[in-house]
């Protein structure tokens, strides 16, 4: 309704945004250069940061420029995770079925990662 009140082409602010098109400040780079760093090394990377600064934005940009023939982008956005949750969440976005304990299910990320990498 306003998008043609202000002769706009399209909803601003939406989670639809393509990534490329989103504003990209420079402090970010930095972050990007390091989550690049990591998935060429096929190392786990954590971000954190305060609300606001980016977070979701910069790794939504990483992920969509990630070879999905090379690389498996895992994402969670949880900041009361319980360790067994975490296994879960993991193993649920590879694909598999969690195994119920958390010890159990930590082996069974471990053995499916070594798996990946081989």
């Amino acid at each position: 309704m306003f998008e043609s009140f202000y002769e706009m082409t399209a909803t601003p602010f939406t989670r639809g945004i393509p990534s490329h098109e989103l504003y990209m400040p420079p402090e970010l780079d930095e972050v990007e250069n390091r989550l690049k760093y990591v998935a060429e090394r096929q190392l786990f990377a954590v971000l954190t940061g305060d609300c606001g600064t980016g977070k979701t934005t910069i790794l939504r940009r990483f992920a969509d420029d990630l070879d999905p023939n090379r690389y498996k982008f895992l994402y969670i956005s949880d900041s009361k995770l319980t360790p067994r949750n975490f296994y879960r969440i993991l193993l649920c976005q590879m694909g598999f079925v969690p195994k119920y304990n958390r010890g159990d299910a930590k082996r069974q990320l471990h053995e499916e990662i070594e798996i990946m990498k081989a």
